[in-house]
């Protein structure tokens, strides 16, 4: 009989993407197995034309359908399932879904759902964290994956390509690939930068002949607008499903802004990034690669993980004046193209 194995990795668009080197690991690891993922509705068409996985269940965050997913799962017969979550709802999938193997992290109230468990957080070397991509990896491995690397990889619909054509040409956006994309929101408050100080630096890259697109999701429009109204000369993209904003980012010369899902999908497709930290560690959230850059606040309580703060200053305290410089040097180094714009404007 043939071995069926079940990925779930439920959330969030960032996590989904750093999960493609494990599922790698996995059908290297299991040649011939029929490999399924379950996820969240929202990212479901992210993983529909990735190589190798047979098949992608959706989920709503309701009770309902997570019971309902449970019972087809059931029918499936799967050999192995292994969670990379870990959270209550997809430990709960995982222990009931009738796989006859199942593994995912050591946590507790959770591992109890789990016959193989590997530690969350492993030991690297002093003073740094594990890369998130490679955890996922260390659980694959746990249950006879082989390695293939800890670079995130996608492949692109058709369909999704025209859809980012569509996208670019509402925005504007004749030529992505001289086109730097802004994240200015987060799915956290506290790792987002100050709205005036994104202003700022989008009206400096502006004068320094940078073309900028405003990248914000279901939610953040009115992040976009604002910034949009303060920084005249950027372009905002229309908010658009995960497959196509995939696509779209795949075209641009550069990612800049929060940690954030665009991203990561940005390095999934070789376009260069730079970011700014203050709660989240950048060894757990950014890339291996020169063309990733990044900016650590000095503050003593940088690295928190919290997502509200009382007295809330480590990104504040990134001046808007010194990442013009950081991001323009960045761009001049790593950015797809750089013919015809002019770099000297950079006070």
């Amino acid at each position: 009989m043939r071995e069926r194995i079940l990925a779930i990795r439920l959330r969030a668009l960032g996590d989904v993407v750093l999960t493609t080197p494990a599922l790698r690991s996995l059908r290297r690891g299991h040649p011939g197995a029929a490999l399924d993922v379950v996820t969240e509705r929202a990212y479901a068409p992210l993983l529909e034309s990735v190589p190798g996985i047979e098949r992608v269940w959706p989920l709503d965050r309701t009770a309902s359908s997570t019971l309902e997913l449970i019972g087809r799962l059931r029918r499936e017969g799967y050999t192995l399932a292994v969670d990379f979550f870990g959270n209550p709802r997809s430990a709960f999938i995982t222990a009931w879904c009738g796989a006859r193997h199942t593994a995912g992290y050591e946590l507790r109230g959770r591992r109890l759902a789990y016959r193989t468990r590997v530690p969350r957080v492993a030991a690297t070397a002093v003073g740094r964290a594990e890369y998130a991509a490679a955890a996922h990896v260390r659980l694959a491995l746990a249950v006879g994956g082989v390695e293939d690397g800890l670079d995130a990889r996608l492949t692109l619909a058709a369909r999704a390509r025209e859809e980012a054509d569509r996208a670019l040409a509402r925005a504007g956006i004749a030529d992505p690939h001289l086109t730097v994309g802004l994240v200015p929101a987060g799915t956290w408050a506290t790792k987002t930068w100050p709205l005036s100080h994104f202003a700022l630096l989008a009206r400096r890259l502006l004068g320094a002949g940078r073309r900028l697109l405003a990248m914000c999701g279901p939610g953040e429009e009115d992040a976009a607008s604002r910034l949009s109204r303060m920084a005249p000369g950027i372009a905002t993209l229309p908010v658009c499903d995960v497959a196509t904003l995939a696509a779209l980012v795949a075209r641009l010369g550069a990612v800049v802004g929060t940690d954030s899902g665009p991203r990561h999908l940005a390095a999934a497709f070789g376009v260069p990034t730079f970011t700014w930290f203050g709660p989240a560690l950048p060894e757990i959230w950014t890339p291996p690669g020169e063309q990733h850059g990044y900016w650590f606040t000095a503050l003593p309580c940088r690295g928190c993980n919290r997502t509200a703060c009382p007295h809330w200053n480590c990104l504040p305290e990134l001046s808007p004046t010194r990442a013009v410089e950081l991001v323009l040097g960045h761009l001049d180094r790593h950015a797809r193209s750089t013919a015809g714009l002019d770099t000297a404007a950079r006070a």
